[in-house]
């Protein structure tokens, strides 16, 4: 009977452990971000001052200021966890449809997305370090109005970001 259990338990665990091993890098996200990673890895990627408008579907480096220079809609729902820290706000338009989005930074920061004057809470989240090109990545419900999102807690004054729908 030991022997039995004995021979369950590692025929389980053999099968398990392939499983474990391989995700590491981007397959360590929750979901598939590919082609965001690749967009924000681009040799080219267009600037933006803060206040200026970002795109649905295109990466941008996100000019950033001192957090207490920012103008951002509504206070940070976090406190930076670095200082110096930087901050910006990006007004994007009504998505085409309302649903999921991802929004996908080449580096570490605190993401807030203001929609109606409120916060939207993301409903995922994601954050290996070891995916070039993608530190981190939430979805957020959005809804067919405007949006604005708020970048703060950034320890360097740009880092590159892309919306796009799940």
């Amino acid at each position: 009977m030991r022997a039995t259990l004995g021979l369950i338990l590692a025929g389980v665990a053999s099968q398990a452990w392939p499983l474990a091993a391989g995700a590491s890098g981007c397959d360590a996200f929750k979901w598939p971000i590919a082609a965001e990673a690749a967009a924000l890895s681009a040799s080219s990627i267009p600037a933006l001052e803060p206040g200026a408008a970002l795109s649905y579907g295109a990466a941008a480096r996100l000019q950033l200021v001192p957090l207490e220079e920012a103008k951002l809609p509504l206070a940070p729902e976090r406190a930076p966890k670095v200082s110096p820290s930087y901050a910006g706000a990006f007004p994007l338009a009504a998505p085409a449809a309302p649903g999921t989005y991802k929004i996908t930074l080449s580096g570490p920061g605190w993401i807030d997305v203001v929609q109606n004057g409120k916060f939207v809470h993301p409903t995922g989240f994601g954050d290996p370090s070891d995916c070039p090109g993608a530190r981190k990545s939430l979805k957020f419900p959005l809804a067919d109005q405007p949006a604005t999102l708020q970048l703060s807690g950034v320890g360097d004054r740009e880092i590159s970001a892309i919306v796009t729908p799940e």
